[in-house]
């Protein structure tokens, strides 16, 4: 009796590691081998565990790749929320949630890959998540925040939506990634190389820039302004 007090915790301790074990290899297969082609026998032979413990855990090979999806939306929400957002510097709160985003999808070539093979089924099993919507919701919020201090200041021009930005982000942060074999090929360049990357991210750093910000008045603009006004 003695000792099943201290076994509970380590029971939950190390169901939640063979959790966390099995999830992880089942990223790994959706991503190298796609829904269809994913397989629960390689799941838990990667995690080595007993096939018996993913369908205990998770049901179904379908139970394993809803966790795994929301698990990876929960991850980047989870890492967005530790950038220090300054909403008095409202354009380099956005460059700086790109900079993120960037380097995010470089960094988890296996989300990168998920998010492909989720959208090859239409979204079949995103749509029906209640949580993914739900970790979104204080991205839109800050994105939102920061659109309203730009505005406010006068630094951004009107009409800026934050579902739309943070279309454009995810569009600049993935587009090269998702492409890269082919358009190096088409294009005689090394998408890869770090100098190239960098490249890149000055590019998508500017054409943010450049859609953010207000257009600046100009010189007739201001001569009209200036003129003395007649009655």
């Amino acid at each position: 009796m003695a000792g099943s007090a201290s076994e509970k915790p380590k029971q939950k301790r190390d169901a939640e590691q063979t959790r966390r074990t099995l999830m992880r290899a089942a990223l790994r297969e959706f991503a190298t081998h796609g829904y269809s082609g994913a397989r629960a026998e390689r799941i838990a032979k990667t995690a080595r565990r007993n096939i018996r413990m993913l369908y205990h855990y998770f049901g179904s090979k379908e139970g394993i790749y809803i966790a795994v999806l929301e698990d990876a939306y929960a991850s980047i929400r989870a890492e967005e929320a530790k950038l220090a957002i300054d909403y008095e510097r409202p354009l380099e709160g956005l460059i700086g949630l790109l900079d993120f985003t960037f380097a995010y999808f470089a960094a988890n070539p296996y989300f990168e890959a998920l998010l492909r093979t989720e959208n090859m089924m239409r979204g079949k099993y995103v749509r029906r998540s209640r949580l993914v919507p739900e970790t979104a919701f204080p991205l839109r919020q800050t994105i939102s925040r920061l659109i309203e201090s730009g505005q406010a200041k006068g630094l951004f021009r009107e009409g800026l939506d934050d579902a739309q930005i943070y279309i454009t982000i995810t569009a600049l942060s993935r587009f090269h990634l998702a492409n890269a074999w082919s358009l190096s090929a088409l294009l005689e360049i090394d998408m890869g190389s770090r100098e190239w990357l960098a490249e890149r991210l000055d590019h998508c750093r500017a054409l943010l820039r450049a859609y953010l910000l207000a257009p600046a008045p100009s010189q007739a603009d201001e001569a009209r302004a200036d003129a003395p006004q007649t009655i």
